[in-house]
């Protein structure tokens, strides 16, 4: 049978296509899939963390702040622009701090969607960045650990012990500095004095962000008989509790029983808040207004410090 000129250009057109299918196929074949978080991968590691700066082990400081930095230990896990995944943005690593509540999960890419600025992530080097602050004259152990989108966890994650020593002298200060409750739940921070000597009355004045949380009840801490009852005088106090303005105020003094009053180290009041806001952090201040008077009457206050609570 006689073909055509319009055959011919028919057969060309089909063969070319075909060679087209035949060549996708090869290129299908040929691709080598890298997925690092798969176990069966060649260039697969296990979730391990590495932390490139925070407090020496065993050590004090002389800050009420600390920064902790780290990343994946193992280099193919760092950003890379030739690299089609950012494997860096995409673990997930959670912290806590002095065996309080694990913080959430997040990763670099859900960090770079909020706006915690205490925790951020840097999309040039791959590195998570925790600053906290209003950490108190005591001894704390951080902890961070990770884990893969396939919800592979670290099983040996790194902690930290260290010793915070930042000022001498009285202090009056909301502790613990650091909370970190779950949203809608209920917490509680103390109004504390450190290293006090002869003390005889106090004048606190608190304020919170009632927006944020609402305070639902106090409690004098008048059981704590090796501090507050340590003279076996009597506590009379006058509070005035304004929860419309998120202002709670507080006036107490120690009256009969030994002239040399109340030493050491203790808590003045108990303050416990739901938290009804927006997640994030918000502070609760202790005013400069604040007075703590000896038994000669004299003001002993030497530093005042705020609290900050952060709301997973």
């Amino acid at each position: 049978m006689r073909k055509t000129a319009g055959d011919l250009i028919k057969n060309i057109i089909l063969s070319g296509f075909l060679l087209v299918i035949y060549s996708c196929g090869q290129l299908e074949v040929d691709i080598e899939v890298v997925n690092l978080f798969d176990p069966a991968d060649a260039n697969y590691s296990i979730p391990e963390t590495e932390v490139l700066d925070w407090p020496t082990e065993g050590h004090t400081i002389d800050s009420t702040s600390a920064v902790f930095t780290w990343r994946h230990s193992d280099p193919n896990y760092h950003f890379d622009a030739t690299h089609e995944v950012d494997y860096a943005e995409r673990i997930f690593y959670r912290y806590r701090l002095n065996a309080s509540i694990w913080s959430p999960w997040n990763s670099g890419e859900a960090l770079l969607q909020q706006d915690l600025h205490f925790w951020t992530f840097d999309t040039l080097t791959g590195l998570h960045v925790l600053q906290l602050d209003y950490l108190e004259d005591i001894d704390y152990n951080f902890a961070v650990m990770s884990k893969y989108p396939t919800n592979i966890q670290e099983d040996d994650w790194p902690t930290i012990s260290f010793t915070v020593d930042a000022f001498d002298g009285v202090e009056l200060l909301i502790s613990p500095g650091q909370v970190f409750a779950d949203s809608g739940t209920v917490f509680y921070v103390n109004a504390k004095l450190i290293d006090v000597t002869d003390f005889m009355g106090i004048h606190l004045d608190v304020s919170y962000d009632n927006s944020f949380m609402q305070l639902l009840d106090y409690a004098l801490e008048s059981d704590s008989t090796d501090f507050l009852l340590q003279s076996a005088g009597h506590l009379i106090n006058f509070i005035d509790n304004d929860t419309q303005n998120g202002r709670f105020q507080l006036d107490l003094g120690v009256a009969g029983g030994a002239v040399t009053g109340v030493s050491g180290t203790g808590n003045i009041v108990r303050l416990i808040f739901e938290h009804t806001g927006p997640r994030g952090q918000s502070v609760i201040s202790i005013s400069s207004e604040s007075t703590v008077r000896d038994v000669y009457n004299n003001s002993v206050i030497e530093h005042i410090f705020s609290g900050v609570v952060s709301i997973w």
